[in-house]
């Protein structure tokens, strides 16, 4: 009897799917919601290194990591993890983690994500990539399927825990046997940070492409102003019809800005985004979203 009963609480302290998809869900939301945070109030670091070598990063991956690691030693668990109640656990033996892998599961919760963001959006934008490069996102293309099926065999119960760095640093998720041991300032801090959780999904929504699609088409594209009212020297200046506003000569690859409606040659416009994040017209910022191709019959 006391045998079924510990196998029944062990069973009913192991997470569904679902939960687990939510708190890998809520982690994923930390370093998108910070870069737009940071980008918003030009936070970047940005200094010269050695030479020609020059460092143009952001503060999210760094802050991020701080975070995990702040709830990995805390808690045993990720931000999202804590959120929803759970635990990572040595498989074996049920223990909580050690230093070594609170700083291991840091490391891979932070910077996995962003490595694999980088090459999708150097991808995105058509940039050249290395043989490395390419051979470094094919392993993410595995470790995504090698992902799916640990999950089917978690949920077939055959297997105790649901993704391979978890099976490769030995963890499981569980929930606590009891609710975590921390002073009262910790406590403080970490609900505070749990509340943020619903700012980062708010400000994930805002800037997700489907939403701001819809409020972009609400808007009323800026007017250009009439050359009459620009000074002489400027007028001068303004392309003419069928030119690049950029580069001044005949449009090649016409691209249009979905934001002023301006039309410029692709590499053009890609150029100038790269380095202003604006329209070269309006000075609206503008993504790479927002350029669409225009194909003539």
């Amino acid at each position: 009897m006391a045998e079924a009963a510990n196998v029944r609480q062990n069973l009913q302290n192991v997470p569904s799917i679902f939960e687990i998809s939510a708190a890998e869900t809520l982690d994923n939301l930390i370093y998108p919601a910070l870069s737009k945070i940071f980008d918003y109030f030009g936070l970047r670091l940005d200094f010269k290194l050695w030479g020609s070598l020059r460092i143009q990063e952001e503060l999210s991956p760094l802050l991020t990591w701080l975070l995990q690691y702040l709830y990995l030693r805390k808690r045993a668990s990720s931000f999202g993890e804590s959120f929803y109640g759970l635990q990572r656990t040595v498989t074996n033996t049920g223990d909580l983690l050690n230093r070594r892998q609170q700083l291991a599961s840091a490391t891979l919760l932070t910077f996995m994500p962003y490595v694999e963001r980088k090459l999708r959006s150097r991808i995105t934008r058509h940039e050249e990539t290395s043989p490395w490069e390419q051979r470094l996102l094919s392993a993410f293309h595995a470790f995504h399927a090698a992902k799916a099926v640990h999950t089917f065999l978690y949920l077939v119960k055959y297997a105790s825990n649901h993704s391979p760095i978890f099976r490769l640093l030995g963890l499981t998720l569980r929930y606590p046997s009891e609710p975590p041991k921390e002073d009262q300032w910790t406590y403080v801090v970490l609900k505070m940070l749990e509340v943020l959780a619903f700012f980062l999904q708010f400000v994930q929504w805002w800037y997700s492409n489907d939403q701001r699609r819809k409020v972009g088409g609400t808007l009323i594209n800026p007017e250009a102003m009439p050359r009459k009212q620009l000074p002489k020297e400027v007028q001068q200046s303004l392309p003419q019809r069928g030119e690049c506003p950029v580069c001044l000569l005949a449009i090649q690859t016409p691209t249009a800005c979905s934001v002023s409606g301006y039309v410029f040659c692709w590499k053009c416009i890609v150029s100038h985004m790269k380095e202003h994040g604006t329209c070269p017209v309006t000075q609206y910022p503008i993504s790479l979203d927002d350029l669409v191709r225009i194909y003539e019959t």
